[in-house]
């Protein structure tokens, strides 16, 4: 006969099975041109962020920000249509200096995730 002890077990069991593959799911920063860290000689006109899976173009965003905490007027982000799993944001006349990129985007499963990295211009 079973108890309830080894039916709760169980069911505890297969939920925990079931659900841990959902919660590494989320969309991770996998790359970015520039990279982070880069010094660049010339400034870029694009700036690329690719993710280890599909991003949701209604809440992908890529801020720019210069060294002196300014945001800097970029397009809006764009997730490219070839390979969704690509956020692109293009540039225009960045001057010398050190510039943060903060991004945030929702993969499939909707959870947002943020993150940020810096980048310099010679």
């Amino acid at each position: 006969m079973i108890t309830v002890q080894k039916i709760v077990a169980a069911c505890v069991f297969t939920a925990a099975t079931i659900t841990a593959p959902m919660a590494m799911a989320h969309a991770k920063l996998t790359a970015s041109n520039p990279a982070p860290g880069a010094v660049l000689e010339a400034a870029p006109t694009e700036i690329a962020l690719t993710f280890n899976e599909k991003v949701e173009q209604a809440f992908s965003t890529v801020t720019l920000i210069y060294t002196d905490g300014k945001v800097v007027a970029t397009d809006k982000a764009k997730v490219d249509v070839a390979n969704p799993a690509i956020v692109r944001v293009r540039t225009k006349g960045l001057s010398a200096g050190t510039y943060t990129v903060k991004w945030a985007v929702a993969g499939h499963d909707g959870h947002r995730r943020t993150g940020t990295f810096s980048f310099s211009v010679k």
